[in-house]
Formats: C-alpha cells, structure tokens, sequence
C-alpha cells in the first residue's frame, strides 16, 4: 500500500472548526459515510487510506476507509450535482465534474478551488492523460474535450456524437481516446488531431453507454451498457474478448487492482464480480436497501466500495459480506424535518417524518419518542420551553407541557399547518398553513382568537416581533404582509413579483425585515432605528407635535424621530392633543404605526447579494441578528448576519460549514443556542457568542 504521510497529517490537521460567533456544541446522529444525496462516483486516494466519493448533493467529500469518518467537503457555489471525479498530482488534487459545466480542480488539504474548465454542458466524466498534464472532459452537449491542467487551456475539442458522452477513456500510451455515448455508440479518436478513427456499433443495439473502465495493464477495457451486459474490448483494436449478460442493466464497471476481476453494478439490487479472463461470475454481492450506483475497488484489492441510499457501503471481496465501519452503519438515510432547541441548549426537540424525539442533554435518561397520526410539519417552544407544539399535515395542532408530556390541548385548522410560534405570554399560538391564514389560538381553551385572513395562497412561514405585537407572514402568492396581533388588521402588504419568499426574519423591534427568497439576491425593508428615551414631558410632547406641521421636511422627520423615541407612552398623550392641521393630525394617527415599524409605503428592495443562495432565514429571538442557510442540500453553509439600519443594509458575521449541509434553522427561545437539521440525517447545536 502506498501511503503519504505528510499529505494524511495535514488531512487531518485542518478539518473546519467553528468559532468565533457560533460555537459548535454537538452534532448528533453522526454515521459512517453519510452524504445528502445519491452517490455518483468513487475514487480511492493513492494512500489507500481515504476514499473520495462525489453525489447529487453538490458536494464531493474524503472519507477515511476504515472508520468511515468525513475528512472533508468539497463543494463551490452554484456548482450544482457532481458527476466524475479522478486524483491527480499523486492525490494532493483532484478534478470534479459538475451539473453546472464547469469541471473543479480542488486542493485536497484545503478544499480551496484551484482552477475551473468550463464544458459546453453538464460535465458527466473525466479521464486524466498519461502524461499528468492534460485530462479530458465529457458532457451532455455531445463533446469531449481535452484540456491542460496548469493553464486551463482547452487543447482540442472531440465533437461527432449525436447525444451525451457519458464516458471516456485515455489509451494506447497516451495516443487514443475512446469515448462512450448516449447515442449507443463507441468511439476511438486520435489525441494528436481530433480525428474519429473508428466508430463501434452492435446489433442489436448497445444503448445507452454508461461507463468504460481501463484495466490496469492498459490491454483492455470494460463496457457496461444498457441492454443489461458486461463487456470486455481490446483497447487497440476494439475486439471484443467476452460479454456476460446482467438480470438488469448496470452502470458503473471498475476493475480489480491486479487485473483478474471485472466488478459491475446492476439495478437488479446486486453487485456481480466477474472473472476478467472469460466474463464467468465469481460472486454476486446483494446489496443492502436499494440497487448501487458507483462501486471501486480499495487499492489492496480487498475491499469493494459501493454508493447506495446516501451511503458508501464496503464489502469484502472474498465474502461478499457487508463491512462494518468503525463509526458503524449509518441508521439514517434522510435528514430530520424539524428542530426546536430549550432554553440554554438543556433539550433538543427533533421532528422525523409522523415521529418526533426530545434529547435532554443534562439527563439522557428522559430521553423520548412520540408518534403522531400524520407527518410533523411544524414544531414550537414556548419562550419559558414549558410547553411544545407540533403540526401536522392534517391540520391538528397539539400543545404538551414538557415535563410529563401531557397533552395540554388539541386545536384543528383542517387544514395543512407549515408554521407555529408562540407569543411571548405563553398563553397563545400562532399558525399558519394551507387554508391561506394566519391564526391566533388561546392554549387554555384551545379556540381561535383571531384570524390574519388575506393571503391568496398557502402560508409558508411566519414570525413575530420581540414584544408580540406584530406578526410577519409569507406565502406562496409571493406577497409578506405584516399584521397587529392584537386586532388581527393587515399593516403592510409588499409583493415580490417574480420570487416566492420562502422565510422572513423579523428584527430591530419589527423595524426591519431580511426575506430569503432562494437566490443569491438578499430582500428586506431596513427602517432606521429609534433612539429610545428614559423621560417624557407633556410639554417637549406637544412642541414635537407642533413641528410635525413644519414646512420644512427635516423638521417634521425631526419630530417623528423624537416622538417615536418614548415608544408605546406617548400614544395616550397624542390621542388627547386636538390639531386643526389636517396634516398634523394625520401624521399624529400614523405615529404608532412608526413607531412599531409599520411603513407600508417603505417597499421591500434588494439590500444585499451573497456568494450563493440564500435558502432560508431565521429569527433570533432577541432581534439582533439573522441566521440563515447559504447554498441547498448538502453544500449549504450557516450564515450569521446582522441589519445596518443607517445604510438599509445587512453585514454577515459569520460563515460556518460544519460539513454536514443545512436544511431547517431555530434559536432557542432566549437566543443562546442555535439548532440546524441537516441533509446528512445529522443535526447540529451551537452556542451563540454574543459577545463576539
């Protein structure tokens, strides 16, 4: 085995660490080989120590062998699913193929993108070149193109095929291309000049061609394909040596590290070694849950490594016997749909398809699961974490003290719910789902309060203000509409006319909101701050009212700022004074809608744009910053950002990759604790610091 122990140190010795804003506590649910999305290919690192697999999770990731440990992410923004994968430089590099056209070459050590080569369409697969400085990309615009590593200079394009090139392979020293196709033909082409030297038909057809893999002496290559056989060529006059026919069609074929082994995938749920001289099976390996996609061989040759369900599998090749992990086998396949975290991080409530979980993190011992009727579409904590409230898709809402998990009470909106909040007081819920409203609930009789009715299509989110008073909506008739909890009526209305706001968090007092609206573009309304006052007199009360008929615009901003400044306690001082100026009056009747923030005619605007996506926001608590999911699926990020009211802008404090994916976000009830659920099946606590 060869080993390279400086490259294996520095592996290890620069995984990502939170810090500095967010601290992270714990991550639960860790397993072995757990990516976000099915597997695309499997490379095994020269060290014959770690394993490199790519998924249709927008990430590639490095895996030690043995324990089934996650080294690290590779993923960039906007990259999209990655496809082929292949080391170069000895394993300090590699080369990933992507949905987005561009083919990435990473730094292993670091994870840094080093260059990019942009293909004409989705770059499916790569072969690297003899020589280490060229490789060749394959993609879905019917090309394969050659390029030079260092420079990122396309060398020479390989066009002919009339549907995608699945497949490539470098032989005859160097001199020969032959590549695979949607088509159902192979093609052998000359490396020096472009040209087609031969082009390989069957009849019946081939169909699709999915992967052709070089064995180790160069002599040979094999074939899988869709009319269900394994194949096996000459790799210079493209004889065919043998076939052997699958129970269904595989698509991805490798070789054993000595030659004497063909293995192939089949979507008939088993993986087939084949005897690479005549094509006679050797073992059928049945595959655990579903049919696999990409398999390799561990360079001793002792081990088959296989993707299926989200998950890398290894399998010994005498056996065939599944292998376990040091970290174990990965128990979960999908992520977690919700989580709500107690006060001070004490508990961490999980939500799981109809299934929902506490964790106490002082006694394990409480530990507990309950099953509801219908799947778990929302869940809430009580800001004193006494009570917790779940939905489900049917419409029931349910209230649980958590102590004894006694149900408290059981409302029904009949009617999918996709959101929950409690007000401050405890005493009251608010939902939001399918019938288009909003609705406020009394706990202790379990009937509506009050409606939040004019939404024209399903609610997706909601969020209230610090104090309780105002309630912030989202829907997917792409409007967000504030609302006064307390008489139910509608205090702003903004439409976003071509996006769809996914989540919206609510800040500064209800005087700014940040709106995710799945693009890179970041939407809110950041009103500027007001500088609240110990002191009031009646007598500077009415000399700020007079002003607010001043000709002068400064003036009368002047005196909005000032009034709004003693907050709720000047109301009942204004309802007295009595203005026979029109204006005056009418900006003394708009003064409580300032001061809460409530500026309908302040639209929402574009106030930011990020690197990547930004998927989903969150609320903190205290209303002083924003969290939120940066890029989708398993590539997202944690972003921590907070509201620049002087400049209606928002800053980012904090990026964190904590390698996992983040797919739903929640603050504990007094913003000390931040909670994700992941799309590895994980989830994730972190410390707020506030003070950094």
């Amino acid at each position: 085995m060869r080993t390279f122990p400086g490259l294996f140190l520095l592996l290890f010795s620069i995984l990502p660490v939170s810090g500095g804003f967010l601290e992270e506590v714990e991550t639960g649910n860790l397993a072995s080989f757990q990516h976000a999305g099915s597997l695309s290919e499997v490379v095994c690192h020269p060290d014959g120590v770690h394993v490199l697999s790519s998924s249709r999770d927008q990430c590639v990731r490095l895996w030690v062998i043995q324990s089934g440990q996650l080294v690290r992410k590779f993923s960039a923004p906007g990259c999209g699913d990655m496809w082929g994968i292949r080391f170069i430089k000895e394993g300090k590099e590699f080369l990933g193929a992507s949905e987005s056209g561009k083919i990435y070459r990473f730094e292993v050590a670091t994870g840094k993108v080093l260059k990019t080569y942009q293909q004409s369409g989705t770059a499916y697969r790569i072969s690297v070149h003899p020589d280490g400085k060229h490789f060749i990309g394959t993609d879905s615009r019917n090309n394969a193109t050659l390029w030079e590593i260092e420079t990122g200079r396309s060398v020479r394009n390989f066009a002919g095929h009339t549907d995608d090139i699945y497949t490539a392979i470098i032989v005859n020293d160097g001199k020969t291309l032959i590549t695979g196709s949607d088509d159902t033909t192979v093609r052998q082409w000359s490396l020096e000049t472009g040209e087609c030297l031969k082009t390989l038909k069957n009849k019946p057809t081939f169909e699709d061609i999915f992967t052709l893999a070089l064995s180790p002496d160069k002599a040979r290559f094999a074939m899988v394909s869709g009319d269900d056989y394994v194949r096996v060529f000459d790799s210079e006059t493209l004889k065919e040596r043998w076939k052997t026919k699958l129970k269904e069609e595989g698509e991805v074929v490798c070789w054993s590290p000595d030659g004497s082994m063909v293995a192939s995938t089949s979507d008939d749920g088993h993986l087939y070694l084949l005897n690479s001289e005549d094509g006679a099976i050797i073992r059928k390996i049945k595959t655990p849950r579903n049919s696999h996609t990409p398999i390799a061989f561990t360079n001793d040759g002792k081990s088959l490594i296989s993707g299926g369900d989200y998950v890398l599998h290894l399998h010994a090749v005498e056996t065939g016997e599944r292998v376990e992990p040091e970290l174990g086998f990965s128990k979960k396949y999908l992520s977690y749909d919700h989580i709500a975290v107690a006060p001070e991080g004490s508990r961490i409530y999980l939500a799981d398809g109809s299934t929902w979980e506490f964790r106490d993190r002082i006694n394990p011992s409480l530990n507990q699961k309950f099953q509801e009727a219908k799947e778990v579409n929302a869940m809430a904590l009580s800001r004193d974490g006494k009570f917790i409230a779940t939905a489900d898709s049917r419409g029931t809402i349910t209230v649980r003290d958590t102590v004894k998990f006694v149900v408290v009470r059981t409302m029904s909106t009949k009617a999918s719910v996709n959101a929950l909040a409690f007000l401050p007081d405890g005493l009251r819920l608010l939902s939001g789902g399918d019938d288009k409203q909003a609705v406020l609930w009394a706990i202790e009789s379990g009937k509506k309060i009050r409606e939040f009715k004019g939404h024209t299509d399903d609610v997706l989110s909601l969020a209230i203000s610090r104090d309780g008073q105002q309630l912030v909506t989202t829907a997917r008739d792409k409007s967000v509409r504030l609302w006064s909890v307390s008489d139910g009526e509608e205090q702003a209305f903004y439409l976003l006319k071509d996006e769809r706001p996914n989540s919206v968090a609510y800040l500064d007092g209800g005087r700014s909101l940040v709106v995710a609206i799945n693009k890179r573009d970041v939407w809110g309304r950041i009103l500027p701050k007001i500088v609240r006052k110990v002191e009031m007199k009646v007598e500077d009360v009415h000399a700020f009212v007079k002003m607010l008929g001043d000709e002068s615009f400064e003036a009368r901003e002047k005196a909005l700022a000032e009034l709004a400044g003693y907050g709720r306690q000047v109301v009942p001082v204004l309802r007295e004074i009595k203005s026979e100026d029109p204006e005056v009056r009418t900006r003394i009747q708009g003064l409580p809608n300032f001061i809460r923030g409530v500026m309908a005619q302040k639209g929402l605007k574009k106030i930011d744009e990020l690197e990547d996506d930004l998927a989903l926001v969150a609320t903190d608590p205290l209303g002083e910053f924003w969290a939120g999911a940066l890029g989708t699926e398993g590539s997202s990020r944690l972003i921590i950002g907070e509201t620049i009211p002087k400049e209606a802008a928002v800053r980012v404090l904090s990026t964190v990759d904590q390698n996992h994916g983040c797919l739903q976000i929640s603050f504990s009830p007094d913003g000390s604790y931040l909670g994700t659920v992941n799309a590895d099946g994980t989830y994730s606590l972190f410390k707020v610091n506030r003070a950094r």
